[in-house]
């Protein structure tokens, strides 16, 4: 036997004693670490495949419960892990390079903000785990813009994304229409109690469903709403107004049987987004499809447009014979004399009066409900229900500079591609900017950056935004 085959046999003889001990003093925490091992192995071989996959999988990840206050998505460890092989890979063969842009300037003065703001928090522990939420997703910006190079590869990610995304909202579909059939007593109890904890965690999901976001009174009705699962209605919103427009863009440039998947997939997400009855989606879809329309549509063959138009017409007149709660809901909005709405504005006000307490740093990040309550927990759920008030009262004009730093790099990368004469490129950057008006403007009515899953989604689209024209015009 050759001494590199004695070698190999005495490791694995090591690993099996260590891993058998590690079972029968610790055996969940040795089951975790040789898994953990084991994707390490397969992430290092495989490791583009294994960034496909981890987009995938962020609509479905499942919840880790570490303990009996903490639950942790599975997604942001695999971030991490993908994130730490590809920068050992990239160190070893010399081409680790610096990401000088102004998403990543952004994403760092984030980051920095955010932390040195955890010196006036009441609790900085609390801001601590927010933060470390804002670290363990921003690396997937800097894998997408590595990973995605040319066109066809990030042809290939919004395909993952949309199909991913359809399986997601097929599963949101089938919850709200499920209390039709079994009752809405019974779907509410079955769906908090069996289908919520793996995907938001045992405690997450105990808090979720004490302050229920899930129901709306539809002509004298109480119906639940289309959540999937993400939380709260409006979280799901986010979810396919993120990957509508890259979608609907994809659409666009496909032709034949893929197109019409594609066509139905944004049917799907269209249907799935009025049924979570967010006011703010509804306003975020509409500003988003405007942008897209007015800045791809000099690029449409004639075919093209009047297809989009007449399928416009449609859907409107669709809405209009059966969306009359939908409807009615979307112009409540501009109704300042209505209930919530004047809720929210009291909400908006008291944001108001806790940043001009602290206008420079805020109160901290993560302590803002404590900055109206101290005996609040960790889990309230009080927001501003605006995430730049959020920003503001959290970590002041410095925090809100570092977010519009990131934005404005984010617009501009979509605006560079529009400009450009390449017809997929300008598809590309009219589904990006699609991506980013909705989500600034839902973000007017709710705050979504501590979702873990929304704030990957839109890693990925800022990363799609900051490929460089030079690479991705060679294909």
């Amino acid at each position: 036997m050759s001494k590199s085959a004695i070698i190999g046999l005495a490791t694995l003889i090591l690993l099996a004693g260590v891993l058998g001990w590690g079972l029968a003093i610790c055996p969940w925490e040795t089951m975790a670490g040789a898994a953990l091992l084991a994707l390490s192995g397969v992430f290092f071989w495989r490791t583009e495949a294994a960034f496909y996959f981890l987009v995938a999988y962020l609509p479905w990840q499942l919840a880790l419960n570490l303990a009996p206050d903490i639950d942790l998505l599975s997604g942001r460890v695999l971030i991490l892990l993908l994130f730490l092989v590809w920068l050992i890979k990239a160190v070893k063969s010399g081409g680790l390079k610096t990401a000088r842009n102004q998403v990543a300037a952004g994403l760092i003065l984030i980051l920095a903000v955010s932390l040195i703001s955890l010196l006036v928090a009441q609790n900085p522990i609390w801001g601590a785990r927010k933060w470390l939420v804002f670290a363990s997703v921003f690396p997937l910006f800097f894998l997408t813009k590595h990973f995605i190079s040319d066109w066809e590869k990030a042809r290939q990610l919004i395909w993952v994304m949309s199909g991913s995304a359809a399986l997601a909202a097929l599963a949101a579909l089938g919850q709200f229409l499920s209390q039709f059939i079994w009752g809405l007593e019974k779907v509410m109890t079955w769906w908090g109690g069996q289908i919520a904890p793996w995907f938001l965690g045992w405690t997450f999901t105990q808090s979720v469903t004490q302050n229920p976001s899930w129901l709306v009174e539809v002509g004298g009705q109480t119906i639940m709403r289309a959540i999937g699962l993400f939380p709260d209605p409006h979280m799901l919103a986010f979810f396919v107004g993120l990957v509508a427009p890259l979608s609907l863009a994809l659409m666009i440039n496909e032709k034949g049987k893929r197109a019409w998947l594609l066509f139905f997939i944004n049917c799907l997400f269209l249907v799935v987004l009025l049924l979570t009855f967010s006011r703010g989606g509804y306003l975020g879809l509409a500003l988003g499809l405007m942008a897209m329309g007015i800045t791809a549509w000099r690029h449409l063959a004639v075919k093209e447009k009047k297809f989009l138009g007449s399928f416009s017409i449609l859907a409107l007149i669709f809405i209009l014979l059966f969306g009359v709660p939908v409807l009615g809901r979307f112009f409540s909005s501009f109704d300042l004399a209505e209930g919530s709405n004047l809720g929210r504005l009291a909400i908006w006000q008291e944001s108001w009066a806790v940043f001009k307490t602290s206008p420079i740093l805020g109160v901290g990040l993560g302590n803002y409900p404590l900055a109206l309550d101290f005996d609040a927990g960790y889990r309230s759920a009080v927001t501003s229900h605006n995430l730049y008030l959020d920003i503001l009262a959290e970590t002041g004009l410095l925090g809100l500079a570092a977010w519009g730093w990131f934005g404005c790099g984010f617009l501009r990368g979509a605006a560079r591609k529009i400009k450009n004469q390449n017809r997929a490129l300008v598809m590309l950057g009219s589904g990006v900017l699609g991506s980013g008006i909705y989500f600034l403007a839902h973000s007017f009515f709710e705050t979504a950056i501590f979702n873990p899953t929304i704030l990957a989604y839109l890693m990925i689209v800022a990363g799609l935004g900051a490929l460089s024209l030079k690479k991705i015009s060679k294909n």
